[in-house]
């Protein structure tokens, strides 16, 4: 029977998936990240048995929610507790009550199911600095669209170590966050103490793109540090392209930091948030 690890950011609008995607044998799938000053959280999905067509009730079921969740800093741990959010998928997941993320400490995290314990152990970077956002008017296919932008971010660098970063954004009537173009990207190759990226946010339609920084919306911005395992991860899935995958595992060389075999991260994460309007 073929089996397929749901990545964490699958979105349930449909009845079923087609079975266009490829397949993994990874047993587990984990999306688990601290934050500085925050309690970590940890979402768990199982691989689903199918063939040809993945029913959304299979995709639910999936969700794991009788894992044992802990972590430790070396000196305190925790049990994490299971809790409810409707508004994303897998909508239970496991969150901190006691250990904030602290910059300098080493965080292990231990899950433990159906007698497999799965282990890692990860830290928080620094928090990025956005020293300036521009616009510039967006191009279609070398035409300029007057009425939708590109940003463009100025970060501050430190040329003596190479940092690692993703990209989210919104609209501000938008209930949550989606990946940014580029999605990825770090300063291995940066040499300056500061260096401007351009930035867009569109999505495809009937295979058209279609611009979503309009003029005179609101929006949200977040710029996240990350640790260089979970850069690895998302590099791992989608290769060269540096937009969040939406369904499955496209590769078997995927890279993890999580022990036996599991598919995913444990991240440490530090995000530097900006909201702005998008000038004429």
């Amino acid at each position: 029977m073929k089996k397929i690890a749901l990545l964490i950011v699958i979105v349930l609008t449909s009845c079923a998936i087609e079975d266009t995607i490829a397949r993994k044998d990874d047993p587990l799938s984990i999306e688990a990240n601290i934050k500085e000053g925050k309690f970590a959280e940890v979402r768990l999905t199982n691989s689903i048995n199918f063939s040809g067509i993945i029913d959304s009730l299979e995709i639910a079921k999936s969700v794991e929610s009788k894992a044992k969740v802990s972590i430790s800093d070396g000196t305190n741990s925790e049990i994490l507790t299971l809790k409810k959010d409707e508004n994303r998928f897998p909508f239970f997941f496991y969150q901190g009550t006691v250990i904030k993320g602290e910059i300098g400490k080493l965080y292990n995290l231990s899950i433990t199911i159906n007698n497999n314990t799965y282990h890692s152990t990860t830290s928080i970077p620094n928090q990025p600095e956005i020293i300036n956002i521009d616009f510039v008017t967006a191009n279609e296919e070398g035409n300029p669209t007057p009425d939708f932008k590109d940003i463009i971010l100025t970060i501050k660098n430190d040329i003596n170590t190479t940092n690692y970063f993703k990209i989210l954004i919104k609209n501000e009537n938008d209930s949550k966050f989606r990946d940014a173009t580029p999605f990825l990207f770090n300063t291995e190759n940066i040499n300056t103490a500061e260096f401007p990226i351009v930035v867009s946010y569109s999505k495809f339609e009937n295979d058209t793109k279609i611009n979503l920084l309009e003029t005179n919306a609101t929006f949200e911005l977040q710029l996240i540090q990350i640790t260089k395992e979970q850069f690895s991860f998302w590099k791992s899935i989608k290769d060269d392209e540096t937009i969040l995958l939406s369904g499955a595992s496209l590769t078997n060389e995927v890279n993890s930091n999580i022990s036996n075999n599991a598919f995913g991260y444990w991240s440490g994460e530090n995000p530097t948030a900006i909201k702005f309007i998008v000038p004429e």
